[in-house]
């Protein structure tokens, strides 16, 4: 056994093994923080982060989506979560493993933690993405395109096209693959019926009382400026960790009234427009796994994006995956999304389950991150 591998599961567990890393020596491994349009919609985020490993261990458990990046990405079967990606870089096959599955050292004292050093992909985000909140980590700022371009900018890769079914002044959104392709409304009435308890994001659960976290006021918290806009904002959890296999999970809470799903026919004429229920979508669009007691979290089966959060005490406001959103304005869709930039939800569970380097560089990640939101709030 190497003197020193990383322990690695997905929330499932189905995907779960020991991975060698690939070692500087002499220096710190310098991570990146990853923003291209392929990045964002094969896994619904708005970055994704890898650690570069030997060849690992193969295994059944998990689905391989061949972007049009280059990189196969692999992700498990059950639960979705993106655990390693693979590409042939000039006859070398490179290996990396998606950093939130990251558990374990088995060895402690083997040279420097590796460090988040550099932003990638930043001009497909048209506005920066949330390079604009990860300016700087530990101390250090981060190399290369923090900056938001201009929307002139071209992507180096192509998505799927938008459907011609989407109205004026909707927002569409779509996997990598586009097997997942939906549209989301401006707030309505109908917008204000659900009932939801506070959100972690707004009130840390730690801090309050279960009554108060209930809502009792029923606070209509996820319609935001003036009813024009929703809620969004980050996660840190462990659930969404291991169900994504990164650190950040990106939210939006818009009400399922308000999500309309594009439903492909075997001819163009046959294709459709349905109001987001889950009992009645058409079977094979999206794979479902009940993370758990009455939770439940959507992905594509075939690419492995995130879609969806949604549970059944609160079945009529869903958590929707930021990464998928094709705002013209660029990945934030700071037009429709209105960012809490007061914490990072869950940020005390960066480190639930982890030890040794794995644990320390997520929390220097998170704390960064913390940082750049309640500073980019104080320059607003």
């Amino acid at each position: 056994m190497s003197p020193n591998t990383f322990n690695i599961s997905c929330l499932c567990g189905g995907v779960s093994q020991q991975v060698q890393p690939v070692v500087a020596h002499g220096e710190a491994i310098k991570l990146s923080i990853n923003h291209g349009d392929v990045d964002r919609h094969a896994t619904g985020i708005l970055c994704a982060s890898y650690y570069p490993i030997h060849e690992p261990q193969q295994t059944d458990d998990t689905t391989a989506y061949h972007g049009v990046d280059g990189w196969t990405r692999y992700f498990c079967s059950t639960c979705g979560c993106h655990v390693l990606r693979r590409r042939d870089i000039n006859g070398v096959i490179v290996w990396e493993a998606a950093t939130g599955v990251l558990l374990h050292n088995t060895a402690e004292d083997v040279g420097a933690d590796a460090r988040f050093a550099r932003h990638t992909g930043v001009p497909d985000t048209k506005d920066g993405g949330i390079s604009i909140w990860l300016s700087e980590i530990d101390g250090q700022r981060l190399e290369s395109t923090t900056t938001p371009v201009t929307t002139s900018s071209q992507s180096t890769t192509k998505l799927p096209p938008t459907p011609a079914g989407c109205p004026k002044d909707s927002l569409h959104a779509s996997c990598a693959c586009g097997r997942v392709s939906y549209h989301i409304t401006r707030p309505t009435e109908d917008s204000y019926l659900p009932h939801s308890g506070f959100p972690d994001l707004q009130y840390a659960q730690v801090e309050h009382s279960a009554e108060f976290m209930k809502n009792p006021d029923t606070v209509k918290w996820w319609i935001r400026s003036n009813g024009t806009k929703y809620l969004a904002g980050t996660c840190a959890c462990r659930s969404c960790r291991l169900i994504s296999g990164f650190e950040v999970q990106t939210w939006a809470f818009v009400p399922r009234c308000n999500i309309f799903f594009h439903i492909s026919g075997p001819d163009d004429d046959q294709s459709g427009i349905l109001p987001l229920n889950f009992a009645d979508l058409p079977a094979g669009i999206v794979k479902t796994y009940e993370s758990s007691p009455g939770v439940f979290r959507e992905f594509c089966g075939n690419c492995g994006a995130t879609i969806f959060w949604r549970d059944s005490w609160r079945p009529d406001v869903i958590d929707v995956s930021v990464g998928l959103l094709r705002a013209d304005e660029g990945a934030r869709a700071e037009t429709w999304l209105d960012w809490w930039t007061e914490r990072c939800s869950f940020e005390e569970e960066t480190e639930r389950g982890r030890s040794g380097e794995p644990a320390r560089i997520a929390r220097r990640l998170i704390d960064g991150l913390e940082r750049g939101l309640r500073s980019g709030a104080q320059s607003k």
